[in-house]
């Protein structure tokens, strides 16, 4: 059987060992003034865990206490308490013993004890600070073990609420706060314990016990950082209850702003960098009080960030302006632009107004930086496209042309509306550059040179705007060209532009290449590209060489041109090179009368060789069918002449079955086989002989 094995080294200089039964497992001893309590299952070391002020004589468990026979009487005690809880003054008793009722006798008498109340020693412990004895019996007055007694649940918050009280009173705020969470303490009580956490206006309404009051005045301030590191904790959890049961509380935004606030005090005093933590989540800081004890710490970062949590946006872009051009603000990583084009990206179209009010300065002092406000990956497609144009327009034109440069470049941001408005404002530009260079032509200190190579910022510009005319496909060139001062000679701009109208205006992109740019190359190249549009194209620039319409009819009478003349070399020229693309009857009949024979010999050279070629060719690819027709009806010929018989009694050269009426096939040495047996492989050779 099992049982209790402990050795303890005898019963010291009594005689006689005195023992009581706890439980079921634990027994009681006596060793001189000391008692122990091994249980099952002990190593065999017995420990101490009793003195007594004398050897006790007889022993005696009553739930919670024991009780030892000493000399001057009784003495009560806990297992777990250090100190007498009762010496009862009984001459000369010797033995105690429990039945019904505890007795106490001595040679000449004997005295029957009785427990009080446990509620009236709950209230007497409580006086006496033994809260972990007063648990004890409160726990013994809930008889029928339900934990939602109200009196025993007013009992057990007494408790608590008095114990953490005490123990904030020894300094112990760890075990303190632990209690203050078993309480329905509010908040704000327990709060002000420690000094400067709640505003002197709620302060002065907490109440506390006499002994707190003076303690909470003596707090030094390593026993206050303490007191806030404890507090964090306590914080920490009512911030969870208050959210889960926010709708049973009536006050419950009063006491959020409560918690919200003293944690990030606490913080601040402690733990520094958990503030931007917690001001990054929904929180509920007061703002006054908060930005004033962020300010006592220098804390401006995290300063910036409680205003952006309470979406005081305007207070939070006027203090990183003010940051930004500080020499001390190192020490925040505040200084420069950074911080508010990192602030301004997260705003959003619903706060362009502040985006403007605020990107005004960093566009000025640092135009190299400011676009990144605009094009960040998650503005570039949210903010007003119009609104931000006209805002850097008015600010610096040329940040608006790189704005718009950016959005097609590097967001492929392909709409009419971007499109137009980018090639607009190089049209504008490119005429805003244009009548100095213009001026230094005429006094000859400059050069014609090609569209897009002239020099400085203007060949840089008319170089983008040729580009995006080629590779933009969405803009509406109509309204592009009404934008085209007449008096400057952006012909190969226009050119591009009529093309786009559609196939009516190709006629007006040919005469600005062949009689107003005057090359031949381009014109040819122009019509390559849009044949497959317009396949009447190259006589059209065959006509616009021989017979050019008048630059009334062309619509380039205000132009400062010369009108168009025929050129009868280069429309032979074209007539030699593109024959093939143009009907010759049609070429031919274009020729005036008085054409010599000399001049279009060239012409008639080129179209005999082409049409002897041609006939050659022909004649090559009709011998070539001819020679592969008469091979294939050799092959069939030889194929149909090689045959024999196979009969249904004939076997399988595979599987040695009769063929019957399957479907069979024979190798070029007639053996014969199954159709299906030929995927099992050819058990022999072909022949060859």
């Amino acid at each position: 059987s099992s049982g209790i094995n402990a050795e303890y080294g005898g019963a010291g200089k009594q005689l006689e060992a005195a023992l009581a039964w706890i439980d079921e497992n634990t027994v009681g001893l006596c060793k001189d003034e000391w008692s122990i309590f091994p249980s099952e299952g002990d190593s065999g070391e017995a420990r101490a865990n009793i003195k007594w002020c004398d050897n006790p004589t007889s022993l005696m468990h009553c739930k919670p206490y024991v009780l030892a026979v000493i000399t001057k009487g009784i003495e009560v005690k806990n297992i777990n308490i250090v100190e007498s809880i009762q010496v009862l003054e009984l001459p000369r008793a010797k033995f105690v013993a429990q039945g019904k009722k505890m007795f106490v006798a001595s040679t000449t008498h004997i005295w029957e004890l009785h427990l009080s109340d446990p509620v009236y020693q709950v209230d007497t412990l409580i006086k006496l600070k033994q809260f972990e004895l007063a648990e004890t019996l409160n726990k013994m007055t809930n008889t029928d073990g339900a934990s939602n007694d109200p009196n025993y649940m007013a009992r057990q918050r007494k408790i608590d609420t008095e114990a953490a009280y005490y123990e904030y009173t020894q300094k112990r705020f760890e075990k303190s706060i632990a209690r203050f969470l078993k309480t329905n303490v509010p908040v704000d009580n327990v709060v002000g314990l420690f000094p400067d956490l709640l505003p002197q206006k709620i302060q002065k309404l907490q109440v506390y016990p006499a002994e707190v009051a003076v303690c909470m005045a003596h707090l030094t301030q390593n026993e206050k950082d303490k007191g806030y590191e404890a507090l964090e904790a306590y914080l920490l959890d009512k911030r969870r209850d208050v959210t889960s049961l926010e709708k049973e509380l009536k006050n419950s935004r009063d006491v959020k702003i409560i918690i919200d606030t003293s944690l990030l005090k606490c913080y601040l005093q402690n733990k520094p960098k958990l503030v931007a933590s917690l001001l990054r989540v929904e929180n509920h800081c007061h703002l006054n009080a908060c930005e004033k004890a962020l300010r006592s710490k220098n804390r401006m970062e995290d300063l910036i960030t409680l205003y952006k949590s309470k979406g005081e946006h305007d207070k939070a872009l006027e203090k990183l302006k003010q940051l930004a051009n500080m020499q001390n603000t190192q020490k925040h990583d505040l200084s420069g632009p950074d911080p508010t084009i990192r602030y301004l990206r997260d705003m959003g179209p619903s706060l362009f107004e502040l985006v403007k009010k605020y990107s005004k300065w960093v566009i000025e002092k640092h135009p190299g930086r400011c676009l990144e406000i605009f094009t960040a990956p998650n503005t570039a497609s949210s903010l007003p496209y119009r609104d931000v144009v006209e805002h850097l327009q008015s600010i610096n034109p040329e940040i608006a042309l790189q704005y718009q440069e950016r959005l097609v470049e590097v967001f492929n941001v392909r709409n009419t509306e971007v499109e137009t408005d980018l090639l607009t404002t190089l049209i504008s530009k490119v005429a805003e550059e244009w009548p100095p260079y213009s001026g230094k032509l005429a006094a000859g200190v400059e050069i014609p040179c090609s569209p897009g190579s002239e020099p400085g910022y203007l060949g840089e510009l008319r170089n983008k705007l040729l580009h995006y005319l080629e590779v933009l496909v969405n803009y509406k060139a109509e309204q592009i060209l009404r934008r085209i001062p007449h008096e400057i000679p952006l012909y190969h701009e226009r050119a591009i532009l009529y093309c786009r109208l559609g196939p009516g205006d190709y006629e007006k992109s040919l005469a600005l290449y062949c009689h107003v740019i005057k090359d031949q190359e381009k014109a040819e190249e122009f019509c390559r590209k849009y044949h497959q549009n317009d396949d009447r194209i190259f006589y059209k620039l065959l006509k616009m060489y021989q017979s050019p319409p008048s630059l009334e009819v062309l619509g380039f009478d205000r132009f400062k041109v010369e009108e168009p003349r025929a050129d009868m070399d280069a429309a032979i020229e074209v007539r030699v090179k593109h024959f093939r693309m143009i009907d010759k009857q049609e070429a031919l009949a274009l020729l005036p009368p008085e054409t010599r024979l000399a001049d279009v010999n060239r012409l008639f050279c080129a179209i005999l060789k082409d049409t002897t070629r041609n006939k050659r060719q022909n004649q090559m690819l009709k011998s070539l069918h001819l020679f592969n027709n008469l091979q294939v009806k050799s092959q069939m010929m030889s194929l149909q002449s090689d045959q024999f018989i196979v009969e249904a009694q004939d076997n399988c050269c595979v599987c040695n079955k009769k063929v019957g009426e399957a479907a069979i096939a024979f190798y070029p040495d007639r053996r014969i086989v199954h159709y299906g047996c030929m995927t099992q492989g050819d058990p022999q050779p072909p022949r060859t002989d």
